[in-house]
C-alpha cells in the first residue's frame, strides 16, 4: 500500500495540470532574453503549431505542455515587401507577438517564410508560385534583413522554415497558401529550383546568424505514391547540394496499422542514404489525427485522436526524429479537418482529450531514450497486432509503451520480467491526471499482466 500510495503521489505531482481558466486571465508581461546555444541539442523536440491569430487565447496553455519548440506562425514575404526594397514590418505584428509569447514561456519559436511578392514570382498572377531566379538577389537581401531583425532579444529566432509543402503542384488553389514548386516533370519535379532558392535564403540568414537552423520543406509528402516527393528531394541534393540543416515533412494520421509519420520518415532516410546523407536530421513539422475530408467526424473521433496523441511522441523518439510539431494547438471552428488540440469559442478555451494525452506522454517520456530494436522496416499490415516500444527513462528505469492499432476492445497481455518485479501501469492519458496502478508481479511467475487496445498503456518497471 505504501508503494502504491507513493506512486500515486509522484504521478499526481508530475502530471497535475495547471489551472485552465475559461477565459484567459490578464497576465503581467515581462521580458525574457534567452541565449542561442551553440552546443548541439540532441533532444527529440516536441511542440505544436500556434496560429498567430490565436496566440493570445493560448496563453493559459503554454505552460501546461512541456514544449521545446513551436511554430510561431507564417511570415509572408509578399506582405513585408509589397514594394521592392521597402519593408513594412507592421505586417508581422501578430507573428512577433507570438514569438515574444513563446520566448517568455521558454519555447523556441519556428518561423515559416513563404509567398513571394508579386514582382518576385515566377508564375505571374499566382500566389502559388516559386521565386523567379532573377529575384534571387532580392531574396538574399530580404533573408539577411529577416535574420538581422530576429537575431536576438525577445524576438530571437533560431529555426527558419523555407516555404510550406514546396512539393505541392501549382494546381492547388492559391488560397491554400502552400508551396507550389513542384513542376510535375520528372526526374526532379522542381526540387532543383527549390534547392537553389533555399541555398540563397540559407546563406543569407547564416551570414548574419551563423547559429541559425534552416529547415527544408515541410514536404506534403504524397502518400502512398511518393515518387514525386522523393524526386523533389533528390533534385534539391543534385541541383545545389542540400543547403538546409534538417528536412521537414507532414505526417498526418495512420496508413494501415502504422503512422504515416514513420513510413514517410523511413522513405526520406532511404533517399538521403543514396547520397551518404542518412544522418541528416528530419522532423515531422505537422502531425495530427484528422477526420476524413468531406465527412462528419465519427462519434469516437476525439478518443482515437487522443490515442494517436499518446503514442506519436514515443514513435518520434524511436524513429530518432529531430522533433515533431502538432498542427495545431487550438483553433476556432473546424480548423484543419478538426485536428487541433483545444477548441476555441469566443474567449473560452476547452482542451480536448488529445491535449492531455499529448502533454502526459511528453511528461512520461521527458529525457527518455529509445532502447528497443531500430525501426528501419516499419510495417503497415499489422492491424490488431500488439505494438511495443522500449525506452530507458531519464532516471534509468525501463519504460514500455504498448498498443493494438485500430482495435478498441481490450485483450489481456503480459510482459516478461524478473520474478516479483515491481511495475506501474499508466493508462487513460487522455485524462488531466492519468490512471496509474500497481501492476507488479504479485504471483511471482515472471509476468506483468495488463490489458491493451488502441489506447496506449505505459508500463514502468521498478520502484
Amino acid at each position: 500500500m505504501r508503494f502504491l500510495l507513493l506512486i500515486t503521489i509522484l504521478l499526481t505531482a508530475l502530471l497535475m495540470p495547471a489551472s485552465l481558466p475559461a477565459a484567459p486571465a490578464k497576465t503581467t508581461t515581462f521580458t525574457a532574453y534567452l541565449p542561442l546555444i551553440s552546443v548541439p541539442d540532441t533532444r527529440v523536440l516536441l511542440g505544436y503549431d500556434l496560429r498567430a491569430a490565436q496566440g493570445a487565447r493560448a496563453a493559459a496553455l503554454l505552460s501546461v505542455i512541456p514544449a521545446t519548440w513551436a511554430r510561431a506562425g507564417d511570415l509572408a514575404w509578399s506582405e513585408i515587401e509589397t514594394q521592392r526594397g521597402v519593408y513594412s514590418w507592421e505586417a508581422a505584428a501578430l507573428l512577433e507577438a507570438n514569438i515574444r509569447r513563446l520566448r517568455a514561456a521558454g519555447v523556441e519559436p519556428v518561423v515559416l517564410v513563404q509567398i513571394a511578392p508579386e514582382w518576385a514570382r515566377q508564375l505571374p498572377g499566382r500566389t502559388c508560385s516559386p521565386v523567379a531566379p532573377e529575384a534571387y538577389p532580392d531574396l538574399a537581401r530580404f533573408a539577411a534583413a529577416l535574420a538581422t531583425r530576429y537575431q536576438s532579444g525577445d524576438l530571437a529566432v533560431r529555426y527558419w522554415q523555407f516555404w510550406n509543402e514546396p512539393d505541392f503542384t501549382p494546381s492547388v488553389a492559391d488560397s491554400k497558401g502552400i508551396g507550389c514548386w513542384n513542376t510535375g516533370v520528372a526526374p526532379w519535379y522542381g526540387g532543383d529550383a527549390y534547392g537553389a532558392a533555399l541555398r540563397v535564403f540559407a546563406n543569407a540568414v547564416r551570414s548574419v546568424n551563423p547559429g541559425a537552423q534552416i529547415i527544408g520543406g515541410n514536404f506534403a509528402h504524397f502518400w502512398p505514391d511518393d515518387r514525386q516527393t522523393l524526386g523533389f528531394l533528390r533534385g534539391m541534393i543534385e541541383g545545389s547540394g542540400l543547403a538546409c540543416d534538417m528536412i521537414g515533412f507532414s505526417g498526418y494520421a495512420r496508413w494501415g496499422s502504422a503512422e504515416r509519420m514513420t513510413l514517410k520518415a523511413q522513405n526520406l532516410r532511404r533517399t538521403l542514404a543514396m547520397y551518404g546523407l542518412e544522418h541528416t536530421p528530419i522532423a515531422a513539422l505537422e502531425v495530427a489525427d484528422v477526420c476524413f475530408e468531406g465527412r462528419p467526424c465519427p462519434p469516437d473521433y476525439q478518443q482515437t485522436q487522443a490515442n494517436y496523441a499518446a503514442r506519436v511522441y514515443a514513435l518520434a523518439i524511436a524513429m530518432n526524429l529531430r522533433g515533431i510539431l502538432w498542427y495545431t494547438l487550438l483553433e476556432e471552428g473546424a480548423g484543419f479537418l478538426h485536428s487541433h488540440l483545444a477548441d476555441v469559442a469566443g474567449n473560452d478555451v476547452t482542451p480536448r482529450p488529445a491535449f492531455y494525452a499529448y502533454r502526459n506522454a511528453a511528461l512520461l517520456l521527458q529525457g527518455a531514450s529509445y532502447a528497443g530494436p531500430p525501426l528501419t522496416d516499419v510495417r503497415f499490415d499489422q492491424d490488431g497486432m500488439v505494438q511495443t516500444l522500449r525506452f530507458t527513462a531519464r532516471d534509468g528505469a525501463t519504460l514500455y509503451v504498448y498498443w493494438r492499432p485500430g482495435v478498441q476492445t481490450e485483450i489481456e497481455w503480459g510482459l516478461a520480467a524478473p520474478r516479483g518485479a515491481r511495475a506501474t501501469c499508466i493508462t487513460r492519458l487522455e485524462r488531466p491526471t492519468p490512471e496509474a496502478v500497481d501492476c507488479s508481479d504479485r504471483d511471482r511467475d515472471g509476468l506483468i499482466r495488463f490489458n491493451v487496445s488502441d489506447r496506449p498503456i505505459f508500463i514502468r518497471l521498478g520502484s
